[in-house]
């Protein structure tokens, strides 16, 4: 705002200087008359000297010299005028109507105008006005010029911080979302572990199914990515496996000590509400939901009995059909990988294909459930070890599954051992005690396994 009030400033007349050389007084006195009611500043010399000392010492706008002065040529003294004040507008005034004359006052000192003696009176004050004008154009060219430079070396300073200030700020973010990350995985892996903590607390509940519910969660997780699922609904399908019968801790014990078959009317009635009862207590956790669509639906039947909605072929949630397929096998293999053991279940559930099972998905599930099953099985003339805590090294496979001394599973047959599971085992152990060793495959079985 400042600098557009100095610019207000140079185009009033009022601020505006003139300069007039020439060695007559009466020629100066005529144009201080021609000049007395405008609103300029007047300065007389009657030698280009004492006019050069005036120019160093105020701001002239226009100077009016005469050509021919003793000591200095008005030609000389506007060239050294124009190095003192290159802005200022410079008229020669000369009685000599000589061509070469103006060309030497406009070559040397970049004359504006060229007027002869005698003048006339209103041109030589229009002159003047134009020049009085072009100065101020001038003057507010060259404030303008310095002020956009100004503004730029500013603008550039401001653009060195607000990069610095991005470089600092993308750093910052940049840790916190590493921060963030690491903060997500964390959460990832204490939500797994709670799962994996109320799963156990379930097989605690009935213990002759062994580690069912993370045998299934291992099924259906393994179908769920052979069919092409999204990582989201594969972590859901996981974990609803993994919780599919957290409902049957309502069921009295004499209820699930029973055979199917077996239930009353009345068992039959509480039983069936376990599914709903599964969903209804996960759905506390925003996080499970998902997965307790699945837990809800996995005793749906494909052509429409089950329960606890009657839901039909593909109204049945994909990962409750998973789930299903999973739940039925593993129950009838009971922990034996034995070729006439798995033959038995496998054929148990393609006797209910198409009635309480989905045909699409059998191929997937007979792969899956065939490789793991080669996994459990020891290849012949292998044998198992018992192996303390302390020797258990990385690559090492499960033979038996291993159970806390209070009865809680801690790894399921089959599994490969890692620095994880085993600081796991030995972090557990501490707290409850295990009563055997670990059994392993031995060295030998392992390298052909």
């Amino acid at each position: 705002m400042g600098e557009e009030m100095e610019l207000d400033k140079i185009q009033k007349p009022g601020k505006f200087k003139i300069l007039m050389v020439d060695d007559e007084e009466n020629i100066l006195s005529s144009l201080k008359r021609l000049l007395f009611d405008e609103d300029y500043e007047v300065f007389t010399t009657t030698s280009g000297l004492e006019g050069i000392e005036v120019l160093k010492e105020n701001d002239i706008s226009v100077v009016i010299s005469d050509q021919k002065m003793p000591a200095m040529m008005g030609t000389e003294f506007l060239a050294k005028a124009r190095e003192i004040s290159p802005d200022t507008v410079r008229i020669v005034l000369t009685g000599y109507a000589d061509a070469e004359i103006a060309i030497e006052a406009i070559n040397k000192g970049k004359a504006y105008a060229f007027i002869t003696k005698p003048w006339d009176d209103p041109a030589l004050l229009l002159t003047i006005k134009n020049a009085v004008e072009r100065y101020g154009l001038i003057r507010k060219n060259t404030h303008l010029t310095e002020f956009t430079k100004k503004q730029n070396e500013e603008l550039k300073k401001w653009n060195e911080k607000l990069e610095f200030c991005v470089q600092q700020q993308t750093f910052h973010l940049k840790k916190q979302n590493e921060e963030l990350k690491e903060l997500n995985e964390k959460l990832g892996k204490n939500l797994k572990d709670s799962v994996t903590a109320f799963s156990n607390l379930i097989e605690l509940r009935d213990k002759t199914v062994g580690s069912h519910s993370n045998n299934v969660a291992a099924i259906s997780a393994e179908m769920a990515k052979r069919i092409g699922l999204g990582p989201s609904e594969i972590e859901a399908i996981t974990i609803a496996a993994q919780l599919h019968d957290i409902g049957k801790i309502g069921i009295p014990d004499m209820t699930l000590s029973k055979d199917f078959g077996e239930l009353t009317c009345e068992e039959m009635e509480e039983y069936q509400k376990h599914p709903v009862r599964g969903q209804a207590a996960i759905d506390f956790i925003e996080p499970f939901r998902p997965a307790g669509v699945f837990i809800r639906h996995h005793h749906e039947w494909h052509n429409g009995s089950g329960f606890p909605d009657a839901l039909k072929g593909d109204k049945i949630p994909v990962g409750s059909r998973i789930i299903a397929l999973a739940d039925l096998f593993d129950r009838a293999l009971g922990g034996n990988p034995e070729p006439r053991a798995a033959e038995k279940a496998f054929n148990k559930v393609q006797s209910l294909l198409g009635k309480r099972f989905s045909p699409d998905l059998y191929p997937v599930f007979q792969e899956v459930e065939k490789e793991r099953i080669s996994r459990m099985a020891p290849i012949s003339g292998t044998y198992e070890v018992e192996m303390s805590l302390m020797n258990l090294t990385p690559g090492m496979i499960i033979s038996k599954k291993v159970v806390s001394g209070t009865g809680l599973l801690l790894l399921g047959k089959g599994v490969v051992l890692d620095e994880g599971n085993i600081d796991g085992l030995m972090r557990r152990a501490r707290i409850d005690p295990l009563k055997t060793g670990v059994y392993v495959w031995s060295e030998e079985s392992r390298g052909r396994i």
